[in-house]
């Protein structure tokens, strides 16, 4: 790869394009990143617009009395999720460590 600098730079062209090629490699990934992000944005929008159609369905299906909130069974139930998906992430997070150092 020297080489080649070193002949661009006896034609006189190896600065200018060494900048300008420099300059299009950063320009391709801040436009992958835009791309990345926009995604992701799309992602959580959608997301915020379930939450949003969830959280006023639920509200309405309290208000209506079709559903007789116990905040003590779901809690406990959210609780019960949370510590098997821990256990289970937890679990291959210490067999993938464990398998990397052994």
């Amino acid at each position: 790869m020297s080489w080649l600098l070193e002949a661009l730079g006896a034609l006189g062209a190896g600065e200018q394009v060494l900048m300008g090629s420099t300059l299009l490699v950063v320009g391709f990934y801040l436009f992958k990143a835009v791309k990345i992000g926009k995604v992701v944005g799309d992602l959580f929008s959608s997301a915020a617009a379930y939450a949003i159609v969830v959280a006023v369905g639920a509200g309405l299906a309290i208000a209506l009395g079709w559903v007789d909130p116990n905040v003590g069974a779901a809690t406990s139930q959210v609780k019960t999720a949370a510590d098997a998906m821990w256990s289970v992430v937890g679990d291959w997070v210490i067999d993938q460590t464990i398998g990397r150092l052994g």
